[in-house]
């Protein structure tokens, strides 16, 4: 049907009486706001529906992809759980979206009556609060954790000083976020009745600081891992190992960690308010994590095993140099993993030349040495 347009009027601007809950006393709503929340409510729902989506298709995944003999170890179990509370954590909001926090009537005159509405928006609200916590929690554990086995190799000085740097910035951030749950619980959900605005800046305070936290701990895990990994790469490469190896894909997968939990993270400082683009920071490291390890346990299997003795001595990757003047021995460049070691005659000790990093890579050098097919190797 055919109106006639005004081109001074914005019906989208207009605004419109409502009235007060004792029915006589008028109040103006605006069509501006009506349409303001409308549209939270629709990016709310598209964002949390894309991260359910992708934490249950990762999380099937990973469960049929990893061996059953690998499904013990403590890094598959922390990515399992940080995907498990993902999809608990998004689940949530959406049931949320038709509650009484999202009805624009109580929205607009911040009235919130006492009964089962109010209770059962107040508990969901609750559980989405601390499944976030132990999603939090679960994610920095697993990091910590990794960054240790990355750096498994180098001196015990460095390695623990490493380790506890880590360790004080992920107890920092998760402290901060306890705090964030406790204020926004008290105030935003337990006593929504009655916020005042203080209570809300402090709130947003407590909220931007564990933002910073956790954006800040995730790029120096990440930087961590791939400063290491780099030079693991530059060790492959002075071997003349150019084929993407596991190394490489890890070093790719957690740049892809650092950065792009970083630019969501900027983005959610100039979007909407609502639109909840900083859930997606976890949601990403919580998928890049374990799919970086798959990849590289798929790439790996397709190398040749020169040997399956465990007790086996390790497998020479370089023609022998003689040693220095007055020894007798072979100078030799072993391979383990993606490490190089030089030994002179004798066995050389294995647990010296594994690199832990490849733990996580469904590799083990005492099952078997993965050589590329450019080397010419020979067993004693």
């Amino acid at each position: 049907m055919d109106f006639p347009a005004n081109s001074s009027f914005d019906p989208y601007s207009q605004s419109f009486n409502l009235y007060k809950p004792d029915g006589v006393t008028p109040f103006v709503a605006n069509m501006g706001d009506l349409l303001a929340l409308q549209a939270i409510i629709v990016y709310q729902g598209i964002i949390y529906g894309i991260q359910i989506g992708l934490c249950v298709l990762l999380l099937l995944v990973l469960l049929l992809m990893t061996k059953p003999d690998k499904r013990r170890s403590l890094v598959f179990v922390l990515n399992s759980l940080v995907l498990l509370f993902m999809v608990f954590r998004n689940t949530l909001p959406c049931a949320q979206l038709r509650d009484i926090f999202y009805n624009y009537y109580n929205w607009q005159l911040h009235w919130y009556p006492e009964g089962p509405s109010l209770k059962s928006a107040q508990g969901l609200s609750m559980a989405t609060e601390i499944i976030s916590l132990l999603v939090n929690i679960t994610i920095h554990a697993s990091l910590v954790l990794q960054v240790n086995i990355v750096c498994g190799t180098i001196s015990r000085e460095k390695r623990f000083l490493v380790f506890g740097l880590c360790s004080i910035l992920a107890l920092t951030t998760c402290s901060v976020r306890l705090a964030l749950a406790v204020v926004n619980s008290k105030y935003l959900i337990l006593g929504i009745r009655t916020t005042t605005i203080a209570e809300q800046s402090l709130v947003n305070r407590v909220g931007s600081a564990s933002n910073i936290l956790s954006v800040t701990s995730i790029a120096l895990y990440s930087l961590i891992f791939n400063v290491k990994l780099a030079f693991a790469i530059h060790t492959r490469r002075t071997l003349n190992m150019k084929q993407f190896g596991p190394m490489q894909i890890i070093f790719v997968m957690g740049c892809q960690t650092m950065i792009i939990p970083l630019i969501f993270a900027a983005l959610a400082y100039y979007l909407p308010w609502g639109s909840q683009i900083n859930s997606f920071v976890p949601t990403i490291v919580a998928i890049f994590l374990p799919l970086s390890g798959m990849w590289a346990s798929a790439n790996t299997s397709n190398r040749r095993i020169v040997t399956e003795n465990r007790n086996a001595r390790a497998v020479p990757v370089s023609v022998s140099e003689p040693a220095a003047s007055g020894d007798n021995s072979r100078k030799e460049k072993y391979l383990y993993g993606d490490t190089a070691v030089e030994t002179f005659g004798s066995e050389t000790d294995i647990e010296k030349g594994y690199s832990p990093t490849l733990v996580n890579m469904q590799m083990h050098p005492a099952k078997g040495v993965y050589v590329d097919r450019s080397y010419s190797v020979r067993s004693e």
